[in-house]
């Protein structure tokens, strides 16, 4: 399975755009997308697509994401997604509750962790759970997406040029 993985978007509605442009090219099966969506409107642009979101600390209004998530078909967009998918187990959340990533880290049930909030790509593995943060999209002097092959458990920082 090839997983694409968006973070802290804050409404860049043009930088989310193209990663999402990209992430089809590269024939994602889903997009996971760790927090600080920000407004219900950036949700348009992952219409047919399959993905899951989590809430992150920028995103105040949670009932206005949850209504648009639901209408587009997406579920709701909580603080933790704990799913599995391809045989492998992810916890998918933003990374600003650092007890919670501890505890799951600990735990040893997930293959993956998915977490964004501080805006800088990781890619490393603790207690044979790979953790990943994307990087962000937003306000940062590298934006940066990442894909999963979880087939390979492979991943891959992509840069997204602002121009």
């Amino acid at each position: 399975m090839v997983i694409g993985i968006i973070a802290d978007t804050h409404n860049d509605i043009e930088m989310t755009e193209k990663a999402i442009d990209y992430l089809r090219t590269r024939n994602v099966d889903m997009i996971l997308h760790a927090g600080d969506i920000i407004s219900p409107r950036l949700l348009d642009l992952f219409r047919g697509i399959h993905c899951r979101f989590v809430l992150g600390n920028s995103d105040i209004d949670a009932d206005l994401l949850n209504t648009k998530a639901t209408e587009l078909g997406f579920g709701t967009v909580d603080q933790f997604c704990d799913f599995v998918t391809g045989g492998k187990r992810f916890l998918v959340f933003h990374g600003n509750d650092v007890p919670k990533f501890r505890e799951a880290v600990a735990s040893g049930v997930y293959d993956y962790i998915i977490k964004g909030h501080t805006h800088i790509f990781e890619n490393y593995v603790s207690n044979n759970t790979r953790i990943i943060n994307p990087g962000t999209l937003y306000g940062a002097d590298e934006l940066t997406v990442a894909i999963l092959d979880t087939e390979h458990d492979r991943v891959e920082k992509v840069r997204i040029n602002e121009d």
